[in-house]
């Protein structure tokens, strides 16, 4: 049980880090804009104030508050991520007014204690009778909320998308190299036969949701969801790391593993999957009127297809192509060749390989 239990921890805490980070790095950020910002308005309502000491205390704020976020978000998405919208979003508008209230509370009180040498009482009671603290506490609510509502309208578009659009990328075709995986669901239609299509329906979501912290983890873009299948993508660079991409694949059946009991119970099945991995350059375009999207074209993608297809005729789990076997630097999992095949519509053949774990990690 403490073995599971330290799984768990240790999956949420890969998959969530990059996030705290991010949270942590924004709200600094945020307070030095707004220490400037502040500084200024004091001048400008003839009320000057020392610079450094002024910045010591917004980021004194700025780190305490995005940490105590960071870390609500991390109990937010382990508690509530298959709750609805709404109630997510009321608990955290409540959530982020407790706690920046709370730590603007604490942290000018000292100030204001220590800068008129009063107790920390008095120094708080001076503080929320200031103008300054319904001005501090409106603003950043409002900023934090905005956040909220941008980062949940983004959650409904792929990863980076919004942006990709609002910045006028991929308007006009382009060639970039990307690796895709396809991950399919074993027994789909028997499954769904089985449990009938509402039952499955929440098999499915179950699946997919248990699945993000592996996918998040790994840096994954989900290009689309069809059906019971699943596509990522990653953008090939210099420091693209190869090994959190294979490590995708065995984290999602890690938690699948720590999970079976619940599935067993709730569905009687519990979710096996095959992929296929490979890369290379494709064409990449917006397209559409009524519903943009952004779509990838080009071999790559069905060759992906076809070596996840390859599969179970092989008697695997997950292949992966040469061109993914060669970037691989000093390999963390046995990698062993496995067949040549030739795409649809090609004449030459590729290697495939299978990947296991290795026996430390199964």
């Amino acid at each position: 049980m403490k073995s599971l239990f330290y799984r768990q921890i240790n999956i949420l805490l890969k998959s969530n880090l990059s996030l705290i980070r991010k949270i942590i790095l924004y709200v600094v950020c945020f307070g030095l804009l707004y220490s400037v910002a502040e500084y200024y308005f004091g001048i400008w309502i003839n009320d000057k104030r020392e610079y450094i000491p002024l910045l010591i205390r917004v980021m004194s704020a700025a780190v305490f508050m995005g940490f105590s976020i960071a870390v609500f978000e991390g109990y937010l998405y382990m508690s509530f991520r298959k709750k609805p919208f709404l109630m997510i979003v009321i608990l955290r508008s409540v959530s982020y007014s407790v706690i920046i209230t709370l730590w603007l509370i604490v942290i000018n009180g000292i100030w204001e204690s220590m800068d008129n040498n009063i107790s920390f009482k008095e120094g708080v009671g001076y503080y929320l009778q200031s103008e300054a603290y319904l001005v501090n506490l409106v603003t950043l609510i409002v900023l934090f909320i905005a956040i909220l509502g941008v980062n949940q309208i983004n959650s409904l578009h792929r990863k980076g998308e919004l942006m990709k659009f609002i910045l006028g990328r991929f308007h006009q075709p382009k060639e970039i190299e990307l690796l895709f995986c396809f991950i399919d669901l074993n027994h789909s239609t028997t499954i769904a036969e089985k449990l009938g299509n509402l039952k499955f329906g929440s098999f499915l979501k179950d699946y997919y949701s248990d699945i993000t912290d592996a996918i998040r983890y790994s840096g994954a873009e989900i290009y689309m969801y069809v059906g019971d299948e699943i596509i990522l993508n990653w953008p090939v660079k210099a420091k693209t790391n190869y090994k959190r991409v294979l490590a995708c694949f065995f984290m999602m059946k890690e938690t699948i593993r720590m999970k079976q009991n619940v599935y067993m119970q709730r569905y009687g099945y519990v979710p096996e999957f095959k992929a296929g991995l490979h890369g290379g350059k494709v064409l990449v375009t917006w397209v559409g009127e009524l519903k943009k999207e952004i779509i990838y074209l080009g071999d790559v993608l069905n060759t992906a297809s076809r070596i996840q297809g390859e599969c179970k005729r092989l008697g695997c789990d997950f292949l992966v192509s040469e061109y993914i076997k060669d970037r691989i630097p000093d390999p963390e999992y046995s990698i062993d060749f496995a067949d040549e095949l030739v795409p649809r519509g090609k004449e030459s053949k590729i290697k495939v390989y299978r990947v296991l774990a290795s026996p430390g990690q199964q």
